[in-house]
């Protein structure tokens, strides 16, 4: 007996493979029922990331910084992911890239060394040891309040209970 495509499609998906079309009906899409994964990749996905860094290139060339990066260009973000990403942006941007992944984290690893995490993992990691800023009693001190009569009084009264 002789299995069909459909047939091939659905056995291999369901022996852990990935299909070759993905059902737009669990999206909300009701115009279109299915849609291969080349027809997305090639022809939906690949040239917006090649739109994208097209004008991160423009954008560095204005500015006048695009040779001042010789190291290259770091993707983070759940973005990075993508299929080709990585070989779009060297060919859009002519520099050097790499999929940027935390480092210096213990505990949860399994759960936030993807690129999704980078960033906020990186942040919380300045915050830990990054130099201590009160920006509230800065801000305060910056503000200028008449000091004059029972109004200035009871300004001043409330400004020097602020933090």
């Amino acid at each position: 007996m002789a299995l069909t495509n459909e047939d091939k499609k659905t056995k291999k998906s369901k022996e852990g493979g990935v299909a070759d079309e993905i059902d737009l009906t669990s999206m909300g899409i009701s115009d279109t029922k299915k849609v291969s994964r080349k027809t997305l990749t090639e022809g939906i996905i690949r040239p917006r990331i090649n739109e994208i860094f097209t004008m991160v290139r423009l954008h560095l060339d204005k500015e006048g910084i695009a040779a001042r990066i010789p190291s290259g260009a770091i993707l983070t973000g759940g973005g990075a992911e993508t299929v080709g990403i990585v070989d779009s942006a060297k060919r859009m941007l002519s520099l050097p890239v790499r999929v940027g992944k935390p480092k210096g984290v213990s505990g949860l690893i399994d759960d936030v060394i993807t690129p999704a995490f980078a960033t906020p993992v990186g942040l919380l990691l300045y915050g830990a040891t990054g130099p201590e800023v009160n920006t509230q009693r800065s801000i305060v001190g910056k503000i200028k309040f008449p000091s004059r009569g029972i109004a200035g009084k009871l300004i001043e009264s409330i400004r020097n209970l602020l933090p």
